[in-house]
């Protein structure tokens, strides 16, 4: 059995995925942002619809005569060894980096939870893995696995502290002042009196 292209469309489209389809080729590119960056992705349509790829567009660039490239390959080696779908390849002819996973279908279809694992699987991956690199190419070392950022917990029903710190103040006391009309003051912080 195979995939068809029709098929690999409504399986990006019931994930929520906004894209756009080749006019020329069997291929679907999209683009996501993660913690560390926005990520241009790729599904190529191959074999006759026996595989299909997920693959960057763009997602480093490291030249051969780069004066880290040896740190730069040593982290890409050992990404790979530790992750279960992602794989990272580096093009020495052009210096690019690329991340990939395959998909082969080869008795059966392709399910919706086979592919939502497989977007969990790679998405994240090459988010995670974006600053390991780009730390490999400044400095020439593997930094190694570094913890996600911590968010503090909220309370339930509040919004994510996406904003920085002094906005996200002005907010706060936009919220507190609601309902209130213009020029009232809000309880414990008084009006200033410069005149008698």
């Amino acid at each position: 059995m195979a995939i068809s292209f029709a098929q690999l469309q409504d399986l990006l489209k019931k994930e929520g995925y906004r894209y756009f389809i080749a006019p020329d080729q069997p291929l679907i590119r999209f683009t996501v942002t993660g913690r560390f960056g926005q990520y241009d992705i790729a599904i190529f349509l191959q074999e006759q619809g026996v595989l299909f790829q997920f693959r960057t567009i763009g997602y480093l660039r490291c030249p051969a005569d780069h004066p880290n490239l040896k740190g730069v390959l040593q982290t890409l080696s050992a990404i790979n060894y530790q992750m279960r779908y992602l794989k990272l390849g580096w093009d020495p002819a052009s210096g690019e980096i690329a991340g990939y996973g395959d998909g082969w279908v080869m008795d059966n279809q392709v399910t919706q939870q086979q592919f939502h694992q497989m977007l969990g699987n790679f998405l994240p991956g090459i988010d995670m893995s974006y600053p390991r690199i780009r730390s490999a190419m400044e400095t020439g070392r593997d930094p190694g696995n570094q913890p996600p950022p911590t968010v503090p917990p909220q309370p339930p029903g509040a919004a994510a502290p996406t904003l920085p710190p002094h906005l996200r103040e002005l907010l706060e006391k936009l919220e507190k002042d609601e309902g209130k009309p213009p020029g009232q003051p809000s309880p414990g912080n008084p009006p200033e009196i410069t005149e008698i």
